[in-house]
């Protein structure tokens, strides 16, 4: 008998969602780890740890899978999505249902002199420079 699969996150971060995407379409296509990892060339721990979000892909193993799964570029698309989203650090699970609160503050002040102790607001041009405080208290 095989081992029990491990339980993914896919909202953890984009990583996650990709690893929980192929085990979708793998288990979908009724493939064990070893028999999809012999088809597209890899080792079946790479594909583990794939859908674990332990390792990340490489873009010719997703398009491999996209083909050997007929899931029409789908994996290629998450993996390229990843790509664009900095990896999030694993979250508990009590703080991946809490969004996280920041606070932003902006002001705007005339151009002109400044007072020689302050740091000013604005840039050259008079844009308004933008603050984000995280972890701010809401009001």
């Amino acid at each position: 008998m095989g081992q029990q699969p491990a339980e993914l996150k896919p909202h953890a971060s984009a990583r996650h969602f990709l690893g929980a995407e192929l085990r979708c379409w793998r288990q979908q296509r009724g493939l064990s780890l070893a028999r999809l990892a012999t088809l597209v060339h890899v080792s079946p721990d790479l594909l583990g740890k794939i859908e674990k979000a332990e390792r990340t892909a490489s873009l010719d193993v997703m398009s491999r899978c996209d083909q050997a799964l007929e899931t029409g570029g789908a994996l290629v698309r998450l993996r390229r999505f990843v790509d664009h989203h900095p990896a999030a650090q694993p979250r508990s699970d009590a703080s991946a249902t809490r969004p996280t609160r920041f606070m932003v503050v902006m002001e705007i002040l005339p151009v002109g002199p400044v007072d020689s102790d302050a740091a000013p607001l604005v840039n050259s041009g008079g844009q308004p420079r933008l603050y984000a405080l995280h972890g701010g208290q809401s009001r």
